[in-house]
């Protein structure tokens, strides 16, 4: 391999000696290797030291390492640090691979110098060795370096390092002329210049990557257009799909009926009034969109890129643009329950576009951001051989960067939304402080114990004091169950209008972990949990670390011991509900119970609460009736069937009379309860005429211009 360096080699570095009319050449043997430092990010750091007896050092630098050369080139007396001029052709005035290069000295020697440069060369690689004993860990560190540099280092101080550093190339050999434009004196004199301020680049350039027709989105429970249709989302979800799409809120599903459900906002009503029936109906939501939104949202988890979901509304809708708002709520829903980051979705209410049709486009999003978005810890290190050592050309070694005790503890990580991981077993795992002031890099990590190999995992980058968790084992002694559920609540409501609400959700995931300990001895076991980007924790039991998105929660079990606790995380929703559904009147009663909306509006939604409750208690007298007359004429029959029996009975007398008795009186019981029925239907019907119309004489917005105006009125002088 071509050296990567510098021409330093051998005797390609050569002292200039002043004689009276002529230059005296010197073996470099005098400019000898005495340190290197290679890096992470494809560079190595070289320092020399000469010995000059004229003025004049010169050097062969291969045309190839110029640029690094002299981005980087240092020369500077060994005794007093001044650092000294160096001066070289221009491109042209050197041989076809090598430049040579002249450092002219203020004056004659002898000159003891130190040079010092940087150049390509391949990136170290990190091992550790963890070694388990009874009271403690022992760490030790090895560095692999690659000698590729075309020269022996001999007795060479050897170190490794990595930061956060930026390494490049860049041009400085080449001579750059600029082009000036002439101007005139027709020109402005004094026509001011724009700004040196860097400016950022805020404008989004987007590339659309799927469409859905309205037809295609998911409709969820409690929607306006839910209403229509009784099977559940969930339903024909687990039926069809099991748990493919991993979705957490019911939908409807329109059946195989052809006559399909509104996706209106407000039951869809075509401008112009008329019957009021939907003027964009919607398909069923079939399983090919259930599929196609599954994998969208896992194709969305993988690319990590920020999206933005436009809706679209047809031009003959009513508030169009809320009705292609609604649209794009429902998909980003949607694909946050199936586990997208809800801060890598936007959505945007585009209203009526000529050429566009009733639907949502998601486009990706090319964007400057003003964040970056936390990550692995990088820091810095730095370790050094303490005594030379000799690496010959073409070879490599494995340098002891350190070796130190710690504290730590062998433990157990839970990780199930690990690449790696698993969701049933915890895995055994050393947890070993990094003791250096350097950060540890991402490196493979040998365990031992007991005098044996007792596994193998792989570190992520320590900083300098912290913890890390390395797993070696899957010994299936800890059990972990794991579920998931969830649940919405309304944090705000935007706006109520004709029985229909648009509120700000606060939708829960709960996580319940049951962790058995199935050792004879004690364990801690550490839960590794993700909370994405847009959740927020809200409930679990102490984080004992944060990086990132990962929280590791301690858990310390007894021998045969189990342990159940819950993990909550909550992201705000944008959700469409019908105030007649099931859902929306459970969401809005326990609002008004939480919160504290307009009074005005409370009273009335309070009103209507009682309505509904009235509404319920007549529906459950009404089936309960039902049951008890089917009861009734079961009975009757039997009874038909008995009395016929016994006509044939000579000797039938008494029970003949009773069982006819028990006839009458279990007929007269269907009649009673039969007109129950029609009493309680009666006023079930007058419930939800009284309902429907305080629903629909209902608005928030409109009760608040009357509290506003209220209060302004209040506040004027009689």
């Amino acid at each position: 391999m071509t050296h990567p360096g510098l021409y330093f080699f051998a005797a390609a570095l050569t002292v200039l000696s002043a004689c009276a009319n002529h230059a005296t050449y010197v073996e470099a043997s005098d400019a000898s290797l005495g340190r290197v430092v290679v890096y992470r990010n494809g560079i190595a750091y070289y320092e020399r030291q000469a010995r000059v007896e004229g003025d004049t050092l010169k050097l062969d630098v291969p045309h190839d390492k110029v640029d690094d050369f002299l981005k980087s080139l240092t020369v500077k007396h060994a005794k007093t640090g001044e650092n000294v001029p160096v001066s070289y052709p221009t491109r042209g005035a050197s041989q076809e691979d090598i430049v040579e290069m002249a450092i002219k000295l203020p004056n004659r020697g002898p000159h003891d110098l130190v040079i010092t440069y940087i150049t390509e060369a391949p990136a170290w690689k990190p091992s550790y060795r963890v070694v388990v004993g009874e009271e403690g860990m022992e760490v030790q560190g090895w560095a692999i370096v690659d000698n590729t540099s075309g020269e022996d280092w001999e007795a060479v101080k050897v170190g490794v390092g990595s930061s956060s550093a930026l390494s490049f190339r860049y041009d400085l050999r080449s001579v750059v002329n600029v082009h000036r434009q002439t101007l005139s004196d027709k020109h402005r004199f004094a026509q001011a210049p724009p700004t040196g301020a860097i400016q950022r680049v805020t404008e989004k350039k987007s590339k659309t990557l799927v469409k859905f027709a309205a037809s295609a989105l998911p409709v969820p429970e409690g929607h306006p257009a839910a209403q229509q249709h009784g099977t559940t989302y969930m339903h024909t979800l687990k039926r069809g799909m099991g748990d493919v799409a991993g979705a957490s809120m019911g939908y409807s599903d329109s059946g195989s009926g052809g006559g399909g459900v509104s996706l209106g906002l407000m039951g869809g009503r075509s401008k112009g009034g008329g019957s009021g029936r939907a003027h964009s109906v919607a398909s069923p939501y079939k399983q090919e969109h259930r599929t196609r939104v599954a994998r969208l949202a896992k194709e969305l988890q993988a690319k990590d890129q920020n999206v933005v979901i436009e809706g679209y509304a047809e031009e003959s809708e009513e508030e169009p643009v809320e009705q292609s708002m609604d649209r794009a709520n429902r998909l980003r829903n949607e694909l946050i329950a199936m586990g997208v980051a809800p801060q890598n979705i936007e959505v945007r209410a585009r209203g009526n576009v000529a050429g566009k049709s009733a639907g949502v486009e998601l486009k990706f999003v090319d964007a400057a951001q003003d964040t970056q978005r936390e990550g692995a810890p990088v820091g810095e290190s730095h370790f050094e051989s303490a005594t030379p050592m000799t690496i010959a050309r073409g070879t490599s070694a494995m340098v002891s960067i350190m070796k130190s005790e710690t504290d730590g503890k062998v433990v157990y990580l839970y990780a199930p939304d690990d690449k790696r991981g698993h969701d049933r077993y915890a895995f055994k795992a050393v947890r070993f402080e990094n003791p250096t002031d350097s950060t540890l890099e991402t490196g493979p990590v040998t365990v031992y114990g007991d005098g044996r190999f007792i596994g193998e995992g792989l570190t992520e980058s320590v900083p300098p004091g912290s913890m890390t968790l390395v797993p070696f084992a899957l010994d299936r002694q800890i059990v972990v169950e794991r579920s998931q559920s969830t649940g919405d609540e309304i944090s705000s409501l935007l706006k109520v209008n004709r029985g229909v609400c648009t509120a700000e959700i606060k939708h829960r995931r709960t996580t319940s972990l049951t962790v058995t300990n199935r050792l004879n001895e004690s364990a801690r076991v550490f839960i590794r949990h993700l909370v994405r980007d847009g959740w927020t924790l809200e409930k679990s039991p102490k984080v004992t670390d944060r990086r990132g998105e990962t929280h590791l929660i301690a858990l310390d079990l007894k021998a045969n011991e189990t342990k159940t606790f819950k993990v909550v995380e909550a992201t705000p929703l944008v959700r469409t509900m019908d105030l007649r559904s099931d859902l929306g009147v459970t969401l809005i009663r326990t609002y008004l119970k939480v919160s504290t909306p307009d009074p005005e509006f409370a009273n009335a939604m309070s009103e209507l609460l009682e309505l509904y409750t009235t509404m319920q208690s007549e529906r459950e007298a009404i089936v309960s009736l039902r049951d008890r007359i089917q009861e009734f004429r079961t009975r009757n029959q039997e009874l038909h069937g008995q009395i016929a029996t016994l006509k044939l009975v000579k000797v039938r007398g008494e029970l003949m009379t009773h069982l006819k008795r028990k006839m009458k009186e279990t007929s007269q019981r269907i009649q009673d309860a039969t007109i129950a029925v029609v009493d309680h239907k009666e006023r079930l019907m007058l419930s939800r005429i009284r309902f429907q119309d305080g629903l629909s004489e209902l608005s928030l917005e409109s009760t608040r211009e009357t509290a506003k105006r209220a209060k302004g009125d209040a506040s004027e002088p009689g």
